[in-house]
């Protein structure tokens, strides 16, 4: 079921593969653009919202976990691009990622460049180590022994991965895609020293393109600004 914030908008859901697939229309005549929003579809949904009042869809499909699994990144492509070809719109998308879904969307940037203008992360996971509690992030048992069972990893072995976000910063800057990004400086779950900042100096290091907000005493939630007005203006300069 569409989540309640959108019912000022036409939607529709339908299975995709294995997924549930959810897109939305915008109000008045469509742009043929689309905001590809990776993870949490109704949370948190300021930007969608504001995208959708302006002409462009907004799209999501389901994952069986959060941890941008490659096959899941795959099957994301074969989304958008059939999605794309549907609505008669561009494939090149707007990536919206929030917490988690900051990982998805940057796995799928990486792996899809050729599918993506822009990104816009939130608070968003690029750095597994800090997720899992081996750094200044909290301790969370509960989603260790699940990120474990479902990644394969020890211990030991996470000690010594290095397919986090943050390993693939040079190949991702190669690929010019402008990003902004919105962080709360007191975030105890994905903090930001540990995940976006290590972008945003490798960004402002070698000249990339980039806007970053920073929210003073916030924790992980809320995500968003109260007015996204900064966030559409930085992502339309690249659509």
């Amino acid at each position: 079921m569409i989540d309640a914030c959108f019912s000022a908008f036409k939607g529709e859901e339908f299975q995709f593969e294995d997924q549930t697939a959810t897109v939305l229309y915008p109000d008045g005549t469509p742009n043929g653009k689309i905001v590809f929003r990776t993870e949490y579809l109704g949370a948190f949904p300021n930007f969608e919202q504001a995208m959708l009042r302006r002409g462009y869809y907004v799209i999501n499909v389901t994952h069986p976990n959060y941890y941008a699994e490659y096959e899941h990144i795959h099957q994301m492509a074969r989304f958008v691009r059939e999605i794309a070809a549907k609505l008669g719109a561009s494939e090149k998308c707007i990536l919206s990622g929030v917490s988690a879904g900051g990982l998805q969307a940057f796995r799928f940037a990486l792996l899809y460049p050729e599918l993506v203008s822009v990104a816009y992360l939130d608070a968003p996971v690029l750095n597994l180590l800090s997720l899992a509690g081996f750094g200044d992030a909290e301790r969370d048992e509960a989603l260790w022994r699940n990120l474990s069972r479902i990644c394969n990893f020890t211990e030991s072995s996470i000690l010594i991965y290095r397919d986090s976000p943050i390993d693939h910063l040079d190949e991702f800057m190669k690929l010019d895609i402008p990003v902004v990004m919105v962080y709360g400086d007191s975030d105890t779950v994905v903090p930001y020293h540990e995940n976006g900042k290590v972008l945003e100096d490798y960004y402002k290091a070698h000249g990339g393109k980039l806007a970053v907000f920073g929210k003073a005493g916030c924790g992980h939630h809320p995500h968003g600004l109260d007015d996204p007005a900064p966030i559409v203006e930085f992502v339309e300069q690249f659509v």
